[in-house]
């Protein structure tokens, strides 16, 4: 769906959404609009007449499809499969070698948390499938999060803050306002990107020890199938997810205006 990202599950209201055009596109339901227009038709009843009732009897069908529970289980593992690949690809594109070493040392750290939290699930056989799923999506945004650090990373280092002060020493006195203005603004800019990629680094770290925590009480939980224990940790994992979500879009804003 357009504005969702591939690195989240989607919300109840995308979900019925999703289930909505499901039912709409159905052929089955389709045939059955075609079937009562035409024998409306065939049977002299108005154009409109006809095409009201064909509406009428199409809509009942899509609200039968929607609202069956085997076709929503259907439409939701459809969706989480192509969320799935849609993670893998992004994750696949993505270089370490291509960072700086302080970013991908702090990506490498996420990456070896995100597999020892999976370790837990798959050799205490947790029933904690939506668990991973979650962790999936918060290393995938911070992969995102590392791209953009990367970026801001790169224009700092072309345009170190050092130098612009240096030449902010070299003009003091020299009466050429517009360059010095300019110079100035610049300044502030990159002040900015460093604040952000400070930013980056603080989060990165913070949201590796929220996520070891995570494993901590999965191994904790190991003998409880309780669906509950489910629930809670992955809504703390959403709740990183979205805290990281203000990061990213920081560093993004930070880096259009560089």
């Amino acid at each position: 769906m357009a504005g969702q990202h591939p690195d989240r599950p989607p919300t109840r209201e995308e979900l019925a959404a999703a289930l909505a055009v499901n039912a709409a596109a159905k052929p089955f339901n389709i045939a059955v609009l075609l079937v009562v227009f035409g024998a409306g038709v065939a049977l002299g009843a108005p154009l409109p007449l006809a095409f009201v009732l064909a509406l009428v009897v199409y809509a009942a069908a899509a609200a039968r499809t929607m609202f069956d529970g085997e076709e929503a289980d259907r439409v939701a593992a459809a969706r989480k499969a192509d969320r799935k690949a849609a993670v893998a690809r992004g994750r696949a594109a993505l270089d370490p070698a291509t960072l700086a070493p302080p970013i991908a040392r702090r990506l490498a750290e996420a990456r070896a948390t995100e597999a020892r939290i999976k370790d837990a699930i798959e050799r205490a056989e947790l029933p904690f499938a939506e668990v991973s799923d979650e962790v999936d999506g918060l290393v995938a945004l911070m992969e995102q999060s590392a791209r953009r650090a990367q970026l801001l990373q790169e224009v700092l280092d072309e345009t170190p803050p050092s130098a612009i002060e240096r030449r902010l020493a070299e003009l003091e006195g020299s009466g050429k306002a517009e360059l010095i203005d300019a110079l100035q603004q610049q300044l502030k800019v990159l002040r900015r990107c460093e604040a952000q990629l400070a930013r980056f680094y603080d989060e990165m770290e913070r949201l590796v020890v929220e996520l070891d925590t995570v494993r901590g009480t999965l191994v904790s939980v190991s003998a409880s199938t309780d669906t509950a224990n489910q629930e809670r940790l992955a809504a703390d994992v959403r709740g990183l997810r979205d805290e990281l979500v203000a990061v990213s879009s920081g560093m993004s804003e930070a880096y259009e205006q560089a």
